[in-house]
């Protein structure tokens, strides 16, 4: 059995046209990807610092209503305690009391200011509110005191219960301004936390911009280190491909002499060998088993030639009669070709050629050689009965158009795959080994590449990429080329 190869090498086609590569002038995107980023989380920090400085200055315009609004009770507890303690000095009820009065109201709205302010004042406005009781005394004692009934002793007495109500008068304003005392400490310790958390913020911020800006420097130092390093490698590997494809493509072309050289050295006899044998099978006086050498003779005689055959066909591949051609007619020619042997053998074709015209740059015998090749491996491998794929594929975006050939038979071994396409490779022991490797020379000339691909149900499908040159119709429907023949 003949067994096909799935040594995929290095395929421009199949195999590095679908694979993403990295070159060395990738690394200017990525820095440009890496500058929009810290361009980014540059803007985002300052957005968050913006976000930071607008929160302090509406909490230190809060604070300093706040302060405003302590030093305004302070002076309202000030201006009410007045009128009490002045009332001893001048003994004037009827002013003092417009004044107090006056000092109350404006103490009063203060007050009533706090909520908006934010702050809680209930314990100042107990403290102010007895205030006003002990203040509010003083005025009753001294109204009865100005009564003109009233004599000396009652007068002392009255003069001694307004000193005790002046007495609680003063304590009663401590105890007011030691609570506005701590109500102005935890305004001012608020506003020192809050100036202190921001700085803290701020150089927090500041530190990690700083390390952001190293990392970034040194990143960008790096890929600019390693797109030198990568650009003078990949100099290299271009010079080193260059040298190997000269190195190649003399091999080859030695090979291709000898070859040549090798085959018509061998033609020349090796015709002689076949006409005497069949001269003498044909003529001469011979028995049975003489009969049976010469067949030997002429079969191994027909084998070598058919050797020959491939070599000298191998040594003739090139690239000088290339023209447009259009991929289904090529195909369709190949298959019409092997159509009588398909019937004959009992086997059908399935072919599949999308409607669009789908054109290449090649050599027309050529490439139906190739196709023969394969169309002849599946024919090969397939049982009674059985049907042989052909499909022919547009560029699905890669530019390269795809012919694929299946068959039903057993597959190829994984253990030989790899040497399939090595030339004089071989399990079938009447075998060349110069088919599939003709095929993959074929397609190589035409700057693609070809391929072993498993298939779900067995069998073996080999596909063929051909860079296309026109391909005229976005969506492609499959059709039918050839009426597969009835099994005979």
């Amino acid at each position: 059995m003949l067994c096909y190869n799935a040594h995929m090498g290095h395929f421009p086609g199949i195999g590095q046209g679908r694979m993403s590569r990295i070159r060395w002038y990738h690394i200017f995107f990525v820095l440009s990807v890496i500058d929009a980023g810290a361009v980014v989380v540059s803007l985002e920090w300052h957005r968050q610092t913006l976000s930071s400085v607008d929160r302090l200055i509406e909490r230190s315009v809060r604070l300093d209503e706040q302060s405003r609004w302590l030093r305004r009770v302070e002076q309202g507890i000030i201006e009410l305690g007045e009128p009490g303690n002045d009332l001893f000095e001048s003994n004037r009820l009827d002013a003092e009391c417009v004044r107090y009065e006056a000092a109350q109201a404006r103490m009063r709205r203060t007050i009533a200011d706090a909520g908006r302010n934010g702050m809680d004042a209930e314990t100042l406005r107990k403290a102010i509110g007895s205030m006003e009781l002990s203040t509010e005394q003083i005025f009753s004692i001294f109204q009865d005191y100005s009564a003109p009934d009233i004599d000396v002793s009652e007068q002392h007495a009255l003069l001694q219960s307004a000193a005790r109500s002046m007495a609680q008068l003063d304590q009663h304003h401590v105890q007011a301004m030691r609570v506005l005392g701590l109500m102005t400490a935890r305004c001012a310790a608020e506003r020192d936390e809050l100036l202190h958390r921001h700085e803290y913020e701020l150089q927090n911020r500041v530190a990690i911009e700083r390390y952001f800006i190293a990392c970034v420097v040194v990143i960008l130092v790096g890929l600019l280190y390693f797109g030198r390093r990568m650009r003078q490698t990949t100099l290299s590997l271009e010079a080193e491909r260059r040298r190997a494809e000269e190195e190649r493509r003399e091999r080859l072309a030695s090979i291709g002499e000898l070859c040549s050289s090798v085959a018509h050295g061998i033609r020349n006899p090796l015709a002689a060998i076949r006409s005497s044998a069949q001269l003498s099978l044909e003529q001469g006086q011979i028995g049975a088993e003489g009969r049976e050498r010469l067949t030997d003779i002429l079969d191994e005689a027909q084998r070598l030639g058919d050797r020959v055959t491939g070599l000298l066909n191998m040594a003739r591949i090139n690239s000088a009669t290339f023209s447009v051609l259009n991929l289904e007619e090529v195909t369709r020619s190949a298959v019409r070709e092997l159509q009588p042997e398909m019937r004959r053998l009992g086997l059908s074709v399935d072919v599949a050629i999308p409607r669009e015209q789908i054109e290449l740059r090649g050599d027309r015998r050529q490439l139906e050689q190739a196709i023969i090749e394969l169309l002849s491996n599946a024919m090969e491998h397939s049982p009674a009965g059985g049907t042989v794929g052909v499909r022919c594929e547009p560029p699905n975006g890669d530019g390269r158009a795809r012919i694929s050939i299946e068959d039903e038979g057993p597959g190829v071994p994984v253990e030989v795959r790899p040497r399939i396409f090595d030339l004089f490779f071989t399990t079938k022991p009447s075998g060349t080994g110069i088919g599939l490797a003709t095929v993959k020379r074929i397609a190589r000339l035409h700057e693609g590449d070809v391929a072993l691909e498993s298939t779900a149900g067995g069998g073996a499908r080999f596909v063929v990429s051909l860079p296309a040159t026109q391909s005229t119709s976005e969506e492609s429907s499959l059709e039918s080329g050839i009426t597969p023949p009835s099994r005979e």
